[in-house]
This record gives structure tokens, sequence and C-alpha cells, in this order.
């Protein structure tokens, strides 16, 4: 694997798992219909804050990189600058999303999108578990969420069944826990008490179904 190949997984593998990480450069890839073989540095600082990014923020809320990533995007400007005339930078999407809408959208026919969801969630500060349940996969993060998964779907159903809902949550002993119907599926959050309960359903509130809600 070509090295900035390789820097760029590493890079995203600061966000999610090194699996998921692949999975989302090779879409980035073929979207963009980018050949890595024909790319100098220019090319590269293009594709990372491009398509790269672009795929990226469609699951994660973030709006702009970190980290990793950004040192890499640093790296990639310094050498493209060296061999031309300093070009204007590449934008970096940084417009805060609408806190009253969905803005990120989550496919969750693709498996990769699911567990990218659910590793995202499940690094917000204060949560100790995190399911992602729908008609025929299931993702689970931190420990005893699964023991759960009966339980907040049995809630769910009957939260649907009185009248569609946006999110709900409840307070228990040992912290909060949130459930948000997301397309066909559930999405829960346990998080402990010191947890910042209108940030958690802020991020909630930021995914979307692709195809909208059903």
């Amino acid at each position: 694997m070509p090295q900035t190949e390789r820097l760029i997984i590493e890079a995203l593998s600061d966000y999610v798992s090194p699996t998921a990480a692949q999975n989302l450069y090779m879409r980035a890839l073929q979207r963009s219909a980018v050949n890595p073989a024909a790319l100098d540095d220019s090319g590269w600082l293009q594709f990372v804050t491009g398509p790269l990014l672009d795929e990226l923020q469609t699951i994660l809320p973030i709006r702009e990189p970190t980290g990793a990533l950004r040192r890499l995007i640093h790296d990639l400007e310094e050498s493209s600058q060296k061999r031309t005339e300093p070009p204007a930078r590449p934008p970096i999407r940084r417009g805060p999303p609408t806190i009253n809408a969905p803005q990120l959208q989550v496919d969750l026919s693709d498996p990769a999108s699911r567990e990218l969801l659910a590793s995202s969630l499940a690094r917000e500060e204060g949560v100790s578990g995190v399911l992602l349940q729908g008609p025929d996969y299931q993702e689970a993060r931190l420990p005893g969420i699964e023991d759960l998964a009966p339980i907040l779907s049995v809630v769910n159903n009957l939260l649907q069944k009185r009248k569609p809902y946006k999110i709900f949550y409840s307070v228990f002993q040992e912290g909060h826990v949130l459930i948000r119907p997301l397309g066909p599926a559930l999405v829960a959050v346990v998080a402990k008490r010191h947890a910042n309960l209108g940030r958690l359903i802020h991020v909630l509130n930021s995914y979307e179904a692709k195809g909208g809600q059903l």
C-alpha cells in the first residue's frame, strides 16, 4: 500500500475501527472516481479535504478534521506548496448543523455505516452503552448493553404505538437512557449521570436514516 494511502487509513482509525476506516476510504475513492496511482501531493490534498472528508462527515458529526487527519492535511499542504505556487487553501466545511433538523444521513442497509454510527456514539463523553437495532441486524457497543436490548425494543414499540415520537429519554439510578427511532431501526444510548444530556440529545437528533424516517 502506498505511503499516503496508509497514512490516510491510520488517520481515519482515530475516528473508527481499522476495518471501517479501510471501507470508508474505498467508498470515497469509488464515489469520486479517483485513481490513487495518478495522484501527486496536490491531488491527495484535494481528495482528502474533498471526497474523503465529505464521506466521513456523512457518518460522524464533525465540523473539521482533528488529530492525525489534520496533521496529514497540513503535511500535504506543505508538500504541495513546495512544488507549486502557493494555492488557495482547499476549503474545509465548517458550517454548523441546524439544531432543529437532522443533517447526517446514515445508510442503514450498509454494515460499515451502521458500525461507524454505533462507534461514534460510543465515543461520546459519559456514554456507557450504545445499541443500534434493526429488522435483521444489531450493533452493540460497550459491555452490558446487549442485555438491555429486549427491554429497549419493547419500550420503543410501546412508544410507537401510542404516538410516533422523535426521542425518548429517562433517568434511572445509574444515569440516563435515550431512545431514538431511526428509519426502520432504533438507536439507544445509555449514559452515566454526569453525561451532558443536552449534548447527547443534540447528537442523536443530528442523524437521519438515508431516505428519511419510515
